[in-house]
């Protein structure tokens, strides 16, 4: 069983990694050692390009029932992330979303290809897609709670050398890498825009012209190359210039 020096090991060299190959395969050498036998790590998004990270070893056949079925946005696993900072087991994931039968269906065909038991640890930065590191177990194994710590602590290190592999291939990719800076002036008139308020509205509530809010509107769909209003706001929301609390705020 893994050790305390053995993810010292593993720090080190996901720092010292030049490729995602390499780092796939520290990885499943790492989590061999504290007994887990699948491991994925990604952004949870269908689309697989050199702009986004997905490496892993799970079955085969679980992988392409993923991508040919859209599962990614129907995976229970994978929702729970959306409601949680911390890993997880996978038996506790009705705790954190209500299961639907396609939700359950998802986890029977996991463990029909082998997958039984597991731990995700869920990863959330502004201005990124949600993504995840997960290590799982054939059918009838247990999770052993004792080195879920040190599982959560591998999880994080690897995403973030994934990350950074990521940067140096793709450094303004949008999925990647914030947006542009909206002004204060930009993002004053964004809140009352993802508030419904119309430019007039927003106007006689900053104290400028219409005119003026106008264009301040133009000019941050402009930083962001979107062509709507709604556009701008998911935006803003996606790169964390902008919050629920921002829009909801009476």
């Amino acid at each position: 069983m893994g050790t305390f020096r053995d993810i010292q090991c593993f720090v080190r060299g996901a720092k010292d990694v030049s490729n995602l190959q390499e780092l796939d395969t520290l990885l499943d050498a790492t989590v061999r050692t504290f007994g887990f036998q699948f491991y994925a790590l990604g952004h949870h998004v269908n689309v697989v390009s050199r702009d986004q990270v997905q490496i892993g070893n799970y079955p085969a056949s679980w992988s392409t029932s993923v991508h040919s079925r859209d599962t990614i946005t129907e995976d229970p696993v994978l929702r729970a992330c959306q409601n949680t900072a911390v890993g997880f087991k996978w038996s506790d994931v009705g705790l954190l979303v209500e299961l639907t039968p396609r939700h359950k269906e998802i986890l029977s065909n996991a463990r029909r290809v082998g997958m039984g038991e597991g731990y995700t640890v869920p990863i959330h930065i502004p201005g990124e897609c949600t993504g995840s590191c997960s290590f799982g177990y054939r059918v009838g194994r247990r999770v052993n709670e004792a080195i879920l710590p040190s599982t959560h602590y591998i999880g994080s290190f690897a995403f973030e050398a994934a990350r950074r592999l990521v940067r140096q291939n793709t450094p303004r990719h949008r999925l990647t890498m914030p947006g542009e800076t909206l002004t204060s002036r930009q993002l004053d008139c964004v809140v009352l825009v993802a508030r419904g308020k119309s430019d007039w509205e927003a106007a006689r509530l900053l104290g400028l012209a219409q005119d003026t809010v106008h264009q301040h509107v133009e000019s941050a769909k402009r930083k962001y190359g979107v062509a709507t209003r709604t556009q701008l706001v998911i935006r803003a929301l996606f790169d964390n210039q902008l919050g629920f609390e921002d829009v909801i705020r009476r």
